[in-house]
């Protein structure tokens, strides 16, 4: 089998149109970020993008109770001058550490 999502526990999810997809990643990070990863996630359709996010987590506070849920975003590779604005519309918070290579850190 080919994996397109690393090693670790993992959820994939898809809108029923194929328009939106979101994967969970429960894995030992290499940064120290504890908690369940958004590994990818992708929204070309017309549902609010916070509100995939939010259906998402709540998926996942199935599958992991209690788990912090965090993710990484680029801001050299979103068109939006507000990176990872549909993650704080969903209820997630920027914080003030960035990693090493400078990726922005959302955690809910």
């Amino acid at each position: 089998r080919t994996q397109f999502v690393g090693p670790g526990e993992k959820v994939v999810l898809r809108t029923a149109a194929g328009d939106a997809f979101f994967v969970w990643r429960k894995f030992i990070d290499d940064s120290g970020e504890q908690g369940v990863n958004c590994a990818a996630f992708r929204n070309e359709g017309t549902i609010k993008s916070s509100e995939l996010i939010r259906q998402a987590d709540a998926i996942a506070d199935c599958a992991w109770p209690c788990e912090r849920h965090y993710t990484y975003v680029n801001p050299s590779r979103v068109r939006s001058c507000n990176p990872g604005f549909c993650f704080l519309c969903a209820g997630w918070r920027r914080l003030r550490r960035r990693t090493k290579s400078g990726l922005i850190i959302l955690e809910r």
